[in-house]
């Protein structure tokens, strides 16, 4: 688990020296961390949750976009088809008035008389298709009004939906963000004690052997001068030997468990986090998701992913305060909706991996009430891919 990536494992000694109060430890760490574990799972189906109701609110906004939009449209074109209809009326009553005269006092052929009434049929029938595509129009205009009343509806219901998901969701990071410090707080406790209790041991036994090299020594005296020459330096060689060799084991071991991870790589949030696969989902403007949110409380830390140089520092737009990381690799990331930088951070300068570079928050075009960081990841400083699987592997 990414716990025992951060703070690294128990010596194995310290767990020998002590086994009752390690094996406890143990048991409560492990309860500890199931609790995490299954904390994580039901945050990663609120997650889930939160997703599908952002992708069907934004879904939603462009329906409804579109379709007021149709309903200007349609509005135009019966305000149109009644404009037309009244030219038509007023054409009608001149044409159909006149020609009745002209019938009346008509002294032409039969042929002319009968394209008179043909022209006075014709006008009918266009005034007929007028008010067809009228009724037509108002149909489709009442059809798009009721559309967009359901639509209004569920959108409001998604919205209600979203709020509540977004709250529990951030009740629940709060809890578990704290519970995770804990778990992390008494597992360098117990690191601690362990060391400690490996310290006593090894001067318990340098006191042994100087005891040992003393009482040689004086019996060594009363055999013979030569014996007593030779056998303390052969001895408190060997001490010396022993003692170098202990001492540098110790801070090998001190120098492993302080590393973040095998690959030279941090998960970029030092905390509880959960987060799903949301890459390409789509999002507000048009746009379609171009990293992965990491849910997390607000002020979680958050830190380098690798050894590198910051790039560069926003404060505005979209992804509101953000962090351009160039790492040693070549790959750039990218921190956005961060609540602040880490004090005296600032372009150029070199950080190490797990160093802290800024805090999780909700800046920008975030919703306030869902923090998280939206991470990028840019290999070689090109393009952005999807960063899932590179932090699902760090964070767990």
């Amino acid at each position: 688990m990414r716990l025992w990536r951060i703070v690294g494992a128990v010596l194995v000694v310290g767990l020998v020296a002590a086994p009752a109060l390690a094996q406890v430890t143990d048991d409560d760490l492990t309860a500890a961390e199931l609790e995490i574990a299954t904390t994580r799972a039901e945050l990663e189906a609120l997650a889930v949750e939160l997703e599908a109701a952002t992708v069907r609110s934004i879904e939603l906004e462009v329906e409804l976009d579109r379709l007021n939009r149709s309903v200007l449209e349609t509005q135009v074109q019966v305000a149109a088809a009644l404009e037309r209809l009244q030219e038509r009326a007023v054409a009608l009553y001149t044409a159909s008035t006149s020609n009745r005269v002209s019938l009346l006092f008509f002294s032409g052929t039969p042929e002319q008389l009968g394209a008179g009434i043909s022209y006075l049929e014709s006008l009918a029938i266009d005034d007929e298709m007028i008010i067809n595509d009228l009724e037509g129009l108002r149909a489709e205009y009442e059809r798009q009004q009721s559309v967009l009343a359901d639509l209004e509806v569920e959108q409001e219901a998604t919205l209600v939906r979203l709020d509540a998901t977004a709250a529990q969701l951030n009740d629940r990071l709060g809890g578990a963000q704290s519970a995770y410090v804990a778990l992390v707080d008494r597992k360098l406790a117990e690191e601690e004690e362990a060391r400690r209790i490996e310290e006593e041991r090894r001067l318990a036994e340098e006191a042994a052997r100087a005891a040992t090299s003393t009482t040689t020594a004086s019996t060594t005296t009363t055999t013979t001068t030569v014996t007593t020459t030779t056998t303390p330096t052969v001895v408190e060689e060997t001490t010396t030997t022993t003692t170098a060799e202990t001492t540098t084991t110790l801070e090998s071991t001190t120098t492993t468990t302080t590393i973040p991870s095998s690959a030279g790589m941090a998960c970029p949030i030092n905390g509880f986090t959960t987060f799903t696969d949301t890459w390409g989902a789509p999002r507000s403007g048009g746009r379609t998701h171009q990293g992965v949110d990491m849910l997390a409380a607000r002020g979680t830390p958050t830190v380098a992913i690798e050894s590198g140089t910051i790039r560069r520092l926003g404060s505005g737009g979209l992804g509101g305060i953000t962090i351009w990381l160039t790492g040693q690799s070549g790959d750039e990331y990218y921190y956005a909706h961060l609540d602040d930088w880490a004090p005296g951070l600032s372009v150029g300068q070199a950080v190490g991996v797990g160093e802290l570079i800024g805090f999780v928050g909700s800046t920008g075009n975030a919703s306030y009430s869902v923090p998280h960081l939206h991470f990028e990841l840019h290999p070689g400083g090109g393009s952005a891919v999807n960063p899932y699987a590179l932090v699902k592997g760090l964070c767990g």
